[in-house]
């Protein structure tokens, strides 16, 4: 990649923040500008009446320049938010567009589920540690990192009775009604690259085989959360796809 140096868009996947990236950009010392933003629904960022791919690629869009030259890094729902931008819907596309383990596949069974679990409230605990498990499991990183490793700080809130996770539990639904993600990148105007870690339990390569994308790439011994458990490889690994070295 020539010219000036594009900027690093960074999105996070469902039940996390911005925060997960932490690890990565400490590793990549990236010379351009780096925006990692929190997605509706989660960390920092608001509630909203309504969730969807679309809509979180509107939010993100809004966050880069008319001319600005960017590329995208996105994990899971982050992945297929960074897909969308890629259509030019949403504005100008990126230049590339990296992909760690979103999930292709659902069954009836998961969808139906989805309803369900967006109409509960958020639980509340009593102390910090507790809400920051919960965290940690809604996000893929139970186990991956301690209750009270910084990548929590925005993961959890202090409320009037106690601790709850950041992220709304309706946020879900986020691609309910949404394309299957084959035909989403049946219109993309960038080169998407896929991802996924060996070990990841929703994701598998097997998956990707109507994919309009070449066979995704395994981080060998690595999880859902790749980035977090392994960021210098998974940094290496979308620089060379992205020819961004």
């Amino acid at each position: 990649m020539t010219g000036s140096t594009p900027t690093l868009l960074l999105l996070h996947g469902l039940g996390a923040t911005a925060q997960v990236w932490d690890p990565l950009i400490a590793t990549a010392k990236w010379a351009g500008r780096v925006v990692a933003p929190d997605l509706r629904g989660h960390g920092s960022a608001r509630w909203a009446e309504n969730y969807s791919f679309g809509g979180m690629a509107s939010d993100v869009a809004e966050l880069v320049e008319v001319d600005e030259t960017y590329v995208v890094l996105g994990h899971s729902m982050g992945g297929v938010v960074g897909a969308a931008l890629a259509t030019g819907l949403f504005g100008h596309p990126p230049l590339a567009v990296g992909v760690i383990g979103a999930k292709i596949v659902w069954s009836d069974e998961e969808l139906a589920k989805l309803p369900e679990v967006a109409a509960k409230p958020p639980r509340v605990f009593d102390n910090r540690e507790g809400a920051a498990d919960w965290f940690l499991k809604l996000s893929g990183l139970f186990g991956v990192v301690p209750s009270d490793s910084p990548l929590t700080e925005r993961g959890v809130v202090h409320i009037s009775d106690g601790w709850r996770a950041s992220q709304d539990p309706r946020s879900v639904l986020v691609g309910t009604g949404a394309p299957p993600f084959s035909e989403m990148l049946k219109d993309v105007l960038a080169p998407t690259f896929m991802s996924l870690g060996e070990h990841d339990p929703l994701v598998s390569p097997s998956d990707h085989k109507n994919m309009p994308t070449d066979s995704p790439h395994v981080f060998k011994g690595l999880g859902h959360n790749a980035m977090v458990e392994d960021p210098a490889t998974v940094w290496s690994w979308f620089c060379k796809a992205a020819s961004l070295v």
